[in-house]
């Protein structure tokens, strides 16, 4: 999945998201994250307008990409990501 990612955590970032899961995400972020510091994430799925806004905890980091584990999940976002999954191609 490739999408703009807006990352706030003190200063916002800007970031494109890799994949996706019901449980988090990775991506390609332009900056350096505090670790310890839980961060804001907005991304839109595909075919919706309304961008997804979803605390996250980094889970690792190496370079300038980033796994991400979604906190504090609503049931309706977790079955929006889920619905998303469905119709996402796999990559080649």
């Amino acid at each position: 999945m490739d999408q703009r990612l807006l990352l706030r955590s003190g200063a916002t970032l800007h970031g494109r998201t890799k994949d996706i899961s019901e449980g988090g995400l990775g991506a390609t972020v332009a900056g350096e994250l505090n670790r310890n510091a839980p961060v804001e994430l907005e991304f839109n799925l595909p075919g919706s307008s309304t961008p997804l806004r979803i605390m996250a905890e980094i889970r690792y980091h190496q370079g300038f990409q980033y796994g991400f584990r979604f906190l504090h999940i609503t049931e309706k976002q977790r079955e929006q990501i889920r619905e998303a999954i469905r119709t996402l191609e796999p990559a080649p």
